[in-house]
């Protein structure tokens, strides 16, 4: 049974380190399955009856760390207001492919759900504003890691901001390429054990690294969520067989 990693809670939130591949409330194709809304219900039902936990924001599936949720109506809409007004700053690590020239910059595409696949973002001019800030951690042959910053919260968007500029997630089925990275593609002389190779990241790499906002007496709160272990298994990796630029 997954154990959930609580970051921070107080009467009115709860911030959680989400793992890869869980849910945070159904969606129209995983429904049935456990999701952090259920559990979190679980998990408090040792303080109330009935507890009532509502969405303030959301991560994808394979998406891991910091995502904020509150216990009550008049926290979530307290919440959701300060993401509606860009008051709250997240900040995403993610490994790239591709080595990105520029130390940080801005990417502005307006993006829009695709009429041929739906659930998925591209790039239009018919679509809404889009801003992400992003910047380089460390450089290797072939990938980068980088940090990002969403201004705006369109569905997908680091993925696609990444993928329109020229440097999809190193894994991502939807906007890039699905094959898991394996130690074999980093390192030249690598000798397999038996039949099989474990990946060093199969899923997103993308981690929600860290976010901040106000509490209700006006104080700033910053919550982080550490790496989880195949996103520092991969840049260990990197840092290894790749090699700094």
């Amino acid at each position: 049974m997954i154990q959930l990693d609580i970051l921070y809670e107080d009467d009115a939130m709860i911030a959680v380190n989400k793992p890869a591949g869980l849910l945070i409330v159904p969606d129209r194709w995983d429904r049935g399955i456990p999701t952090i809304q259920d559990m979190l219900r679980e998990y408090l039902r040792k303080e109330v009856d009935h507890p009532n936990i509502r969405v303030v924001h959301r991560l994808d599936k394979d998406t891991s760390g910091v995502v904020l949720l509150a216990k009550n109506v008049k926290a979530q809409s307290y919440l959701s207001k300060q993401f509606e007004q860009g008051e709250v700053h997240k900040t995403y690590h993610a490994i790239v492919k591709g080595v990105m020239d520029k130390d940080e910059g801005v990417i502005s595409f307006p993006l829009i759900e695709s009429p041929k696949k739906p659930g998925t973002m591209m790039v239009s001019e018919n679509g809404k504003q889009s801003i992400t800030l992003y910047k380089v951690l460390e450089r290797f042959r072939g990938f980068t890691l980088a940090e990002a910053n969403p201004l705006t919260g369109r569905t997908h968007q680091v993925r696609v901001h990444l993928m329109a500029s020229g440097f999809p997630l190193a894994v991502d089925p939807f906007y890039g390429d699905s094959r898991p990275v394996y130690l074999s593609d980093l390192k030249k002389d690598y000798k397999r054990k038996g039949d099989s190779e474990t990946p060093l990241i199969g899923r997103l790499p993308l981690h929600s690294f860290r976010i901040s906002f106000r509490e209700p007496a006006g104080e700033m709160l910053v919550v982080e969520a550490p790496l989880p272990r195949d996103f520092q298994r991969m840049i260990k990796a990197l840092r290894k067989y790749q090699g700094r630029l």
